[in-house]
């Protein structure tokens, strides 16, 4: 009997402690989850077109900028790029656009490449000029990498060098934005190679926590999520960043 009333105590507060548990992280999981009003995000990156179903939902989570991609004729993905019908949609949704080029961002043979920064800056110009983007608002270029050594650095640095000078030479008609970790942002506009820092979430590459210290940033990622009617990277701005390169 004995045995038995200790076995069902042992049972109850297993059970306690299983409720705790789940309570905990159902909390956690509210804390992450961006999908809702007064979340505080401000931009809702995708690399899907959008639609009206997740225009209308981002408005009601508050979301103002959507940020939309650039990429080469040979997408990495079907429907990566932004076109001008798309960018006119979500002018007439009332929302800002950024726009970031990326094409295969995660391999180091991208930075390599020492023809690709005059390669990819070249297409995003193009592409800006299709879609009717505004002189003066920003492309992000796109470091999707924890790379740190000095060879990696330097070839990330030859890449924006050839970005920057590509768009000084047709004009210098947009400003230049740097996706990547808090080392390569950090690097790279202390090289005067970007004029703003998207900070990816991904906390264990290089620099992430002194960059985020720091305030050099104009958008921090934050995790991703499902709302609407797809999976969403959703982007925190400070207050101080009235401008980071949108255009409506």
């Amino acid at each position: 009997m004995r045995l038995a009333r200790l076995a069902r105590a042992l049972i109850a507060t297993t059970a306690l402690f299983a409720l705790a548990g789940n309570a905990l992280a159902s909390q956690s999981h509210r804390s992450e989850d961006h999908c809702r009003r007064g979340s505080g995000v401000y931009a809702a990156d995708t690399s899907q077109p959008v639609t009206p179903t997740f225009l209308k939902k981002m408005r009601e989570v508050g979301v103002r900028t959507i940020i939309r991609y650039f990429d080469h004729e040979n997408e990495t993905f079907k429907n990566k790029t932004l076109t001008f019908e798309e960018r006119m949609q979500i002018a007439e949704a009332g929302f800002q656009l950024v726009v970031v080029f990326q094409h295969w961002g995660q391999r180091i043979s991208t930075f390599r490449d020492h023809t690709r920064g005059k390669s990819d800056a070249i297409r995003a110009l193009t592409l800006a000029h299709d879609v009717g983007q505004p002189v003066g608002s920003a492309i992000f270029f796109a470091v999707d990498g924890p790379w740190s050594s000095k060879d990696d650095l330097a070839d990330i640095t030859r890449y924006f060098t050839d970005v920057r000078r590509t768009v000084a030479m047709r004009g210098n008609l947009y400003r230049v934005g740097v996706y990547g970790s808090g080392l390569v942002c950090n690097m790279i506009l202390d090289k005067g190679l970007a004029d703003y820092c998207w900070l990816a979430n991904a906390k264990a590459w290089p620099g992430y926590d002194a960059h985020l210290k720091s305030g050099r940033w104009v958008m921090r990622q934050l995790n991703p999520g499902k709302c609407g009617d797809r999976e969403v990277d959703f982007n925190f701005v400070p207050k101080n960043a009235a401008y980071f390169g949108q255009f409506r």
